[in-house]
């Protein structure tokens, strides 16, 4: 029997660079990785397990996101930010045929993120 997708908003694949800043906390914690997807709702990203082991964060800690839209002619000839604020939902050490020493994490958007140039 298939599974109806239960998701929300479509996800599309994607492989941007992105950082991510904890929000009202004086020792900020900030990711840096590579989207593997991302949606209106939220997005999904791959960074090194180093800068996870440390700390341990909780569901709902809240999270600046910016995300680096590379520069493509004829529509963002500069390039940009999408920036917002999401909430950490998990984060979980990706399978070693996937990548060594990686975890993909979760974030759900507060609102979608906006471009800045």
């Amino acid at each position: 029997m298939n599974n109806p997708e239960r998701r929300k908003f479509k996800r599309l694949m994607t492989n941007l660079d992105i950082s991510c800043y904890e929000v009202g906390s004086e020792a900020k914690s900030h990711y840096t990785g590579r989207t593997i997807n991302a949606s209106r709702g939220g997005l999904y990203l791959q960074t090194s397990a180093s800068t996870l082991k440390k700390d341990n964060i909780p569901k709902g800690t809240l999270f600046k996101v910016e995300l680096s839209i590379p520069p493509t002619k004829g529509l963002l000839e500069f390039g940009g930010k999408l920036a917002g604020f999401a909430k950490f939902l998990r984060a979980r050490e990706l399978p070693e045929h996937q990548a060594n020493d990686k975890y993909g994490v979760a974030f759900e958007f507060c609102q979608p993120p906006k471009l800045s140039v």
